[in-house]
């Protein structure tokens, strides 16, 4: 609330600065009139500073926007890429918990083939102890002779060679099926680890997405109030230039009395219809809202658009006298006409050094007036024609019917 109210003080100020201008009655001499107009002229020319310093505020809102847009993607990229290595992990940790599935069963199997081994020594044992704790030295002096000897040694050297490889056997399959399952669970804790970190990111991004989504919505808000306030601005300033035209009335008016005669008006709008500022040109965009060409949002469109090249010329659309001309944020180079009776015409996106008229000067419709470009904000040449009826912005179509 705070911002808004600092964005209005320069409307405050402005207006109080317009009524300490006189826009009733006429003046007493053509000096007074001129020094009025002077002053109008001043305030019109902060006016378009004040909304200049508002077109650059709402663009560094917009480009703010974009950016919070840009990271909301650049977030929203990053918990894709995220989420697919935590599908990808799921994935892995599933396989891997069937591998320690299979090698808690291979040990189990291996366990059992140990216990069979070490059954089968326990027998031999058993079945030396029953023949009276028999040893094998005991087999072997017990040979007849030489030959009995050695077929004995050979039977000794095969038992014993069986249970030197019974012994390495266990020994192998414990060590290996042990080693295979403590493989298994350090690779499985490291997934689980990684999945852990992984949702641990995404929490991450997603409170950041939130961060970035209040932003948006913020710097919407603030945009909004800045459009408010231009706004309001650009009211400010069309009451200014219907102060302006009222004073070329007067300063007509006092030329007359000066000279001795009696006054008439240069320009009196009666009624009538208009003829097209840009002949043969096709109508563009009407009056009314419609999603802004430049900012791609739903804005007010104040005038008609005449399609029409660069350098096509553009006319009064009916007399009147030149009440402004120059620069004006968003319309470019601009020329305003007033035609008496508070109505007033505007036309806009005027190429540079392509107006042709003066303020001050009388001109009939159909009289060139300046040629067609895409200044301000504009996506292509052509010729934004606004009507204003005491202050107030009215559908064009009205009077080119």
């Amino acid at each position: 609330m705070m911002r808004k109210t600092r964005i209005m003080i320069p409307l405050l100020a402005v207006v109080v600065m317009t009524s300490l201008v006189p826009i009733t009655g006429y003046a007493n001499s053509v000096t007074d009139v001129q020094r009025q107009i002077k002053q109008i002229k001043k305030q019109v020319a902060a006016k378009k500073v004040q909304v200049s310093a508002i077109e650059n505020q709402i663009s560094a809102v917009q480009q703010q926007q974009q950016n919070a847009k840009e990271d909301i993607m650049s977030i929203d990229l990053k918990m894709n890429d995220t989420q697919a290595k935590m599908n990808d992990l799921n994935q892995k940790i599933n396989d891997v918990s069937a591998q320690a599935q299979k090698a808690a069963n291979d040990l189990q199997q291996a366990v059992l083939r140990v216990a069979k081994r070490n059954n089968l020594l326990k027998s031999r044992v058993v079945a030396m102890y029953e023949n009276g704790n028999i040893s094998y030295l005991d087999v072997l002096m017990g040979s007849k002779d030489i030959s009995d000897f050695l077929s004995r040694l050979d039977a000794v050297q095969a038992i014993v060679d069986q249970d030197m490889q019974i012994l390495e056997d266990n020994k192998r399959d414990r060590d290996l099926i042990q080693q295979k399952k403590t493989e298994i669970e350090t690779n499985l804790n490291n997934l689980k680890k990684m999945e852990a970190d992984a949702q641990t990111l995404v929490a991450t991004l997603q409170e950041q997405k939130k961060n970035r989504e209040k932003l948006l919505a913020d710097l919407k808000t603030k945009e909004g109030d800045l459009e408010e306030a231009k706004a309001e601005q650009q009211q400010a300033a069309l009451d200014l230039v219907n102060q302006l035209q009222q004073k070329i009335d007067a300063q007509r008016q006092a030329q007359e009395q000066n000279a001795g005669g009696g006054y008439t008006p240069p320009v009196q709008y009666s009624g009538g219809q208009f003829i097209p500022p840009v002949a043969g040109a096709p109508v563009t965009s009407p009056f009314g809202w419609r999603i802004h060409p430049v900012f791609h949002t739903k804005k007010f469109h104040d005038g008609v658009d005449f399609g029409a090249p660069e350098g096509t010329t553009i006319r009064a659309v009916a007399d009147g006298v030149v009440a402004s001309t120059g620069y004006i944020n968003g319309y470019g180079n601009t020329v305003i006409i007033y035609h008496g009776n508070g109505l007033s015409t505007l036309y806009a996106h005027i190429r540079n050094g392509g107006i042709m008229v003066s303020e001050g000067q009388i001109v009939k419709a159909g009289q060139k007036i300046a040629e067609v470009g895409m200044t301000g904000y504009a996506t292509g040449p052509h010729c934004h024609l606004t009507v204003i009826k005491n202050g107030t912005k009215v559908d064009p179509m009205e009077y080119l019917r």
